[in-house]
This record gives structure tokens, sequence and C-alpha cells, in this order.
């Protein structure tokens, strides 16, 4: 069985990390099981008058559903923290470049937020998981 961490500061990148997880399997959740290729399709729309042509946006609007749900789960069960984080920073840095190419300033304000919450679990997480084996990292 699993201890909560002793130090509230462990014990809050923890939440932080489980919280995290379960805002991004909502969105893959709500993006698969819904319209899935809608969403790939709006994807596509919405970046139709951009330099982006649609044979790069397609895969990124089949993928991102996918990466976010796998990450989501990554953060939740605390797999490889390290590396899990590292990848959401690397899915970040690509929404990111999506919304500063539309010019959508107040999502790319909202990214920032995700951003700066992954860096509170990178930061400020423990070396040894609790209850289980020390992350590799």
């Amino acid at each position: 069985m699993i201890s909560l961490p002793e130090s509230n500061r462990d014990l809050a990148v923890l939440l932080l990390r489980i919280i995290t997880g379960i805002n991004f399997v909502g969105h893959g959740l709500v993006r698969i099981l819904g319209d899935y290729t809608a969403f790939a399709q709006s994807t596509v729309d919405q970046f139709a008058d951009t330099i982006l042509p649609a044979v790069m946006v397609w895969p990124l609007g089949y993928a991102i559903p996918v990466v976010e749900l796998v990450f989501g789960v990554a953060l939740i069960v605390g797999v490889r923290i390290r590396a899990t984080v590292i990848a959401g920073f690397v899915l970040m840095a690509v929404l990111l470049s999506g919304m500063v190419l539309l010019e959508e300033w107040a999502v790319v304000g909202i990214q920032m937020i995700y951003i700066l919450t992954l860096f509170a679990i990178l930061a400020f997480q423990p070396e040894a998981r609790h209850g289980l084996p020390r992350d590799p990292q």
C-alpha cells in the first residue's frame, strides 16, 4: 500500500501531479470518446490560414488527444516522473507554438499556467516516490 508523504511539500507535489494528470486524462478522453475525427478536422480548419499545411496538422489532430491521455495516466500513476514531465513540456511546446501561430494570446496565457505547473512538479518532486521504487531518472 502506498503511504502518503510525511512532508507537506511532498504531499503537495503528489496531489498536484495527480490533479494535473486528471486534467490531461480528461482532455484526451473527451476528445477520443467524443467525435475524434471531428476534433482532428477542427484542428485542420483552425490552422487553414496559417503556414502549416494540412498534411502536417492532420497527424497532430489525431495524436494530441492520445498523447494527452497517456501523459495524464503516467502522471497519475507516477511512472518515470522526470521523463513524463519532460514529455509534458514537449507536448506543451507543440501546443503553445500552435497558439502563438494563431495569435491566440489568451490561450497562450492559460498554457503558460500548465507549463508552470509542470515546472513545479519537476522542481519539487522528491527523489524517491513514496511507497514505490525510486525513479531511475
